[in-house]
């Protein structure tokens, strides 16, 4: 299967670098099916990150900037498809066996067997995904970045995502990932770039999937695997986000006891995970060691903080 664009060109950058990339394969017998993942390791790591990417995407979509900042600090990075994503794996989505995907990533990451510390970060259901796993599984720390407790699927909130500021952040993100490749998968649209193969039917309408990912949030327990998360916990969200609003996010900020909320201001579902402040949050909570021993707080950031992907090497 061929790469897309920008998915060469972070390949590129990484081997440039003498940073090994590796792109395996491994059995999901609880999803009927394989699953693709790239490990991708600097010389020497001081830790990996396990990557949990959103519904509707796959492994490498839109994290290309994330990863090549995590990979100048020296963690390694290891991004799968979830379950039913991806072009190159057969998985399906099952709203009873979703929850065991981080699980069976971790284990095929290497990290515990080489004794690397352990980091995640997940973006909206893969957030959701990557809480459920928190409590257990050894991981050091994770960034939860909209992660939803429910997805609000009106017009409205459809509508919200469409605003100047998505075009704003591609084009942000031209240079790592061209003119097209930061179109997201959104109900319909690129449905042939980012497949999404459910076991259960979906409800009615080009959204009818969102029916079944709030039936697997429901079954992931998310509340009280945030009160059994030991971890430090960083929450990203948008303050504009009516996909998963932001008071989500202080809900699990309050249940998690080592928890930092950071709302972003202008920021959509879909932008939020490319603006550059919550890559510089998320960069720093996974970089930092031993990790940090958050106090429940929160705080607000304008969207331009932080070095942007177009100030990368």
């Amino acid at each position: 299967m061929s790469e897309l664009a920008f998915e060469r060109a972070l390949r590129r950058w990484v081997e440039d670098r003498g940073i090994a990339w590796e792109a395996i394969a491994y059995p999901r017998p609880e999803a009927g099916g394989i699953t693709r993942a790239f490990r991708i390791t600097p010389r020497e790591p001081r830790g990996l990150v396990v990557s949990v990417h959103g519904a509707g995407n796959d492994a490498l979509f839109a994290m290309a900037g994330l990863f090549r900042r995590l990979l100048l600090e020296g963690l390694a990075v290891f991004a799968f498809d979830v379950d039913g994503h991806g072009r190159a794996s057969t998985t399906r989505f099952d709203p009873g066996a979703a929850g065991g995907a981080v699980a069976a990533a971790v284990e095929e990451s290497g990290a515990l067997d080489r004794g690397l510390p352990l980091h995640g970060v997940g973006v909206s259901l893969g957030g959701a995904l990557l809480l459920h796993a928190l409590p257990r599984l050894p991981f050091a720390s994770a960034a939860l970045v909209c992660a939803p407790l429910r997805v609000h699927l009106t017009a409205g909130s459809i509508a919200n995502e469409l605003r100047p500021g998505l075009l704003r952040a591609a084009w942000r993100g031209r240079r790592l990932y061209g003119a097209t490749g930061l179109i997201p998968s959104f109900g319909p649209i690129r449905r042939d770039l980012y497949p999404l193969r459910l076991t259960v039917p979906p409800g009615p309408g080009a959204f009818g999937y969102v029916d079944v990912l709030n039936r697997t949030l429901e079954s992931l327990r998310l509340e009280e695997a945030a009160r059994a998360t030991p971890c430090p916990v960083l929450l990203v969200y948008g303050a504009r986000d009516r996909l998963v609003p932001p008071e989500q996010g202080e809900r699990l900020a309050a249940l998690i006891p080592r928890a930092e909320l950071l709302l972003l201001p202008g920021e959509t579902h879909l932008t939020t995970p490319l603006a550059p402040a919550a890559i510089e949050a998320v960069v720093r909570t996974l970089t930092t060691t031993p990790p940090p021993v958050f106090g429940c707080r929160s705080s607000v950031v304008g969207h331009d903080r932080g070095p942007g992907t177009d100030d990368l090497p």
